[in-house]
This record gives C-alpha cells, sequence and structure tokens, in this order.
C-alpha cells in the first residue's frame, strides 16, 4: 500500500501508524502529576515508538473541535462519528491545517502530530472514545470494532470518505522510510503542506520507477521547497523543485517526462532526478542505506531528521492531494 505497509482493514483503526507503547494510565481516578490532585482520566495514554509520530483518526467523521483546549488537554482534535460516537485526540505538538471544525474526515487521515501540549509530562497521544456523551474504555470500545489497540504497528487505511463508494489501492511495495530521529530542525516549526496532485503522481511514479518509497521523495519536496511553493535559486546556487547543485545536476540530472531534455528547472525532471540519485547514493539497501542516502544529499543530520519526519508524515495519508487518498498510476 501507500504508506509501505500492511493498511488496517474495516471501518475501525487505532489512531497510530507506527509502533506505540501504552501507558498503565487507563480510563478511571488517578493522582494528575501536573494537576497534583485526584482526576478523573477520561482516556487511554499512549506513545509512538522509537519517538513522536503521526496521529490518524480512527474511523470516519466530521470534526466538532480543532485547537487549543484550556483545561488540559492542548491541542486537541475530537470527531464526530456515526451512531453518537466520538472521539478525542489531545497534546498534539501541531494540528494539520487542514483539520478544521465541519471538514469531513476519512479513516486513516491524518489529523497531526504527537506531542505533549497541555497540561501534559511527555510527549503520548491522550484517546477517548465518548458514547453517547459518557466516556467510555477505549481499549475495550476499540477491540469490540475490530481495531484493537495493541501496540503494533497499522498502516495506512484504505482511505474512504464519508459517504464515498470507493476507496483507492496503490500497488506500492517498497519498504517504508526509516522513522526520523534527532535532532531536527525546519520540521520543527513547518508543518507538512498538502501535495498538489501533479506533484504527488510525480513522486509516486519516479518512486515506483527506482523502488524508492514516494514518501521519500515527498519529505524531500517538502524539505527544499514546500513542493514548489518555494521558487527561485537558494543562496548556494541549488535550482528547481528537488533543489539540485548545477555540478550535482550534470552527473544525476535526467529527463523526467520524455521531452528528450534534462531541465534542472523542470518538476518532472527534477523529482526523477532526486529519484535517480538516491538509487545511486544507497536509498535502496535499508534503512542506514536511506539515512546516508539523504545526508550525502545534503550534509547535515537535522536535514536527514527534517525529511524522514516530513516522510512519516505523508505516509500517514491526508495530506496528499485535494481527496485525501492514495494516488493511482498513470499510464506513461
Amino acid at each position: 500500500m501507500c504508506g509501505g505497509a500492511v493498511p488496517a482493514t474495516g471501518t475501525w483503526r487505532p489512531p497510530f501508524v507506527q509502533a506505540y507503547t501504552l501507558s498503565p494510565r487507563g480510563i478511571g481516578w488517578r493522582y494528575h502529576p501536573v494537576f497534583k490532585r485526584m482526576n478523573f482520566h477520561g482516556g487511554q495514554d499512549m506513545s509512538s515508538q522509537p519517538g513522536p509520530g503521526p496521529i490518524v483518526a480512527v474511523a470516519a467523521g466530521r470534526v466538532i473541535r480543532a485547537g487549543w483546549d484550556t483545561t488540559g488537554y492542548g491541542n486537541v482534535v475530537d470527531l464526530q462519528h456515526a451512531g453518537g460516537i466520538q472521539t478525542r485526540y489531545a497534546h498534539l505538538a501541531i494540528i494539520n491545517p487542514a483539520i478544521v471544525p465541519d471538514a469531513m474526515i476519512a479513516v486513516g487521515q491524518q489529523l497531526g502530530l504527537e506531542g505533549s501540549t497541555g497540561a501534559s509530562t511527555g510527549n503520548h497521544l491522550h484517546f477517548e472514545v465518548i458514547a453517547d456523551g459518557e466516556r467510555v474504555d477505549p481499549i475495550a470500545f476499540m477491540r469490540d470494532h475490530g481495531a484493537p489497540i495493541d501496540g503494533r504497528p497499522v498502516g495506512p487505511s484504505r482511505a474512504m470518505a464519508p459517504g464515498s463508494r470507493d476507496a483507492v489501492p496503490s500497488d506500492e511495495s517498497t519498504a517504508p522510510p526509516p522513522p526520523p530521529g534527532q535532532p531536527r530542525r525546519n520540521s520543527l516549526h513547518n508543518p507538512p503542506q498538502p501535495i498538489p496532485d501533479d506533484i504527488l503522481r510525480l513522486y509516486t511514479e519516479a518512486g515506483r520507477k527506482y523502488a524508492i518509497p514516494w514518501q521519500l521523495l515527498a519529505g524531500i519536496g517538502m524539505e527544499e521547497t514546500a513542493h514548489g511553493r518555494i521558487t527561485g535559486v537558494s543562496s548556494a546556487g541549488a535550482r528547481g523543485i528537488m533543489q539540485f547543485m548545477p555540478a550535482t545536476w550534470a552527473t544525476y540530472g535526467i529527463d523526467g517526462d520524455g521531452d528528450r531534455r534534462a531541465d534542472i528547472t523542470n518538476r518532472a525532471d527534477s523529482i526523477y532526478s532526486a529519484a535517480n540519485y538516491l538509487d545511486h547514493t544507497g536509498a535502496r539497501t535499508g534503512a542506514d542505506g536511506v539515512r546516508r542516502a539523504l545526508y550525502a544529499y545534503n550534509h547535515a543530520d537535522w536535514y536527514v531528521n527534517d525529511v524522514l519526519h516530513y516522510a512519516q508524515a505523508y505516509g500517514a495519508g491526508g495530506l496528499t492531494g485535494t481527496s485525501a487518498r492514495c494516488p493511482s498510476p498513470s499510464r506513461r
């Protein structure tokens, strides 16, 4: 599938894509470490492994709240689902800009990134399920709905918006990019931006041709130019959507759109050339190879982790084009 992992099935799924651990802090009365008093803990705490990751919708629904909560939840998203069910996702580091009140959300669509905002002592997701106005045990509820919260990684869902008839699978078979580490820089304050459909198509087709996860190309495109939103020549002289230096282009630049020219400013040529460069620098040789290839692209550890952070976010879905789905291949 387009996220590089076995997809979730059914209409419900866990709120994480990567592996995670469960806190003993389940639903019930607990001593709150921030408030310093007994407090009703209305949900389940869980943390991505090996580090904070994307948070996704557990079912299709409608956004009823997205923003800052003053009671301790921090950045929080509330969704309304069918059958009088609501779900809550609290302490997010950032909320996906597309998640706004009354927006219709697909199962598996990215809501934001795990964080520690509000009354929190560390990175985690506080997840609640509210049935007919009463908070219920999320572990039991999700188990009964065919989506057990058991710590196992679950890939992107066959994204299906409320009322849609079809889910569009992808034929991707490459392994997912490795998770990000530390340090990070730009991704700490620049959230991942939606990918225009024409650019998404180029990422996926170039990734397919070179057997490289398309999310890796999307991560570079976001880090370098926000998928072409930043234009012009960099202070170092790099050009194009994937920001190639002319000397590097002379070796790795290729014709991506079939016009028999390798143009450094042509988007198709630039994206295909990035895939070609990653292939030549070892991105198909496992997680360590991906990191080495990204380091060769830009010699900085923070750059590697920024790109992997964005790649992970796009792997969770919800920021790819206008249709919030995995792209299907075009005929070339």
